[in-house]
């Protein structure tokens, strides 16, 4: 069966394809899913002011300075400045002598700031005392433990088997040293789908 869509249809359809990212999930009214004149000033404004930015991971702290500056939001900033910087290597951006106007039409890749909910690990440190010795040298039992006192002491080494620790009482941090190892292992361990839908979009 066909369907014939009205002339009116048929340009609102094409008005929408132009406007969406991801599948219709993300739509910006500064901005479509291609390279309009507004973003081509955005990218002429960022070369003048933003010649840093060079690298990906630049791209979200340069994109909040640049939304602040042309007083758009931060999403949108982000896929404009993601998208400078994928034409940006491109281009001989030292022999450039154009204004972008070529890139006119272009599509932009959706860039933006995503959220997983999952486990981070963590290390605690528990403190805890157990009886042992100190061992020191000295004239009398007076000036040993004047020695310890000071922090003097020779040797140490514990002598019993029972810890006195207080477990409410233990200091916790995330495990730096860990955590890709252990987000590989979590990603690699479960269903990509499942894990997807968990997927947020921070700022639409």
């Amino acid at each position: 069966m066909r369907v014939k869509l009205t002339e009116e249809q048929y340009n609102r359809l094409l008005k929408e394809n132009d406007k969406d990212f991801l599948d219709g999930m993300v739509n910006f009214k500064e901005i479509g899913n291609k390279v309009d004149r507004f973003v081509i000033r955005c990218f002429n404004f960022i070369r003048k002011n933003y010649t840093n930015l060079k690298q990906l991971n630049n791209v979200p702290m340069f994109s909040k300075k640049v939304a602040q500056d042309l007083v758009i939001p931060n999403a949108v900033s982000l896929v404009i400045c993601y998208n400078y910087y994928l034409i940006n290597n491109k281009i001989n951006p030292e022999k450039y002598e154009g204004d972008f106007s070529e890139f006119l039409g272009e599509p932009l890749e959706f860039y933006g700031e995503f959220e997983l909910r999952e486990e981070i690990p963590l290390r605690g440190y528990l403190n805890g005392y157990q009886m042992g010795t100190y061992t020191g040298y000295a004239t009398n039992q007076e000036e040993f433990l004047d020695q310890l006192e000071d922090g003097e002491y020779y040797n140490y080494d514990v002598t019993d088997n029972y810890v006195d620790y207080d477990a409410s009482n233990i200091d916790w941090e995330i495990d730096d040293g860990y955590v890709d190892d252990f987000l590989y292992q979590r990603i690699d361990d479960q269903d990509r789908e499942d894990l997807i839908d968990g997927v947020e979009l921070v700022n639409k």
